[in-house]
């Protein structure tokens, strides 16, 4: 019994399909393995970049002359506001007590 024209195309049809889905498959899990692989890597390579960015600024900066005298200059600021509140701290409550013993 010879095959028609219809049921030809319907078995084509269906064995297109049948091999449509398992490519889709095996290539959405293939995609995933990859893109899990690639995911990792390219997350190393951003943070090695963002540390080696970081890296070269700070060497940068602190290697350079002006920094020093900066540094200098807060902690001489931090020193004179420091003693500066203690004796206004110093001298108000001095005052007081000066006040409530008369």
């Amino acid at each position: 019994m010879e095959k028609g024209y219809g049921q030809i195309i319907a078995e084509a049809f269906v064995k297109a399909l049948t091999w449509g889905i398992t490519f889709s498959v095996i290539s959405i899990i293939s995609i995933s393995i990859v893109l899990g692989m690639v995911k990792q890597d390219v997350k190393d390579a951003i943070d090695f970049a963002q540390k080696t960015a970081i890296e070269n600024v700070m060497s940068a900066v602190l290697n350079y002359d002006v920094f020093s005298k900066i540094k200098q200059n807060t902690k001489e600021a931090i020193e004179f506001t420091a003693t500066t509140v203690d004796k206004e701290i110093f001298s108000k409550h001095h005052s007081e007590k000066e006040a409530s013993k008369k």
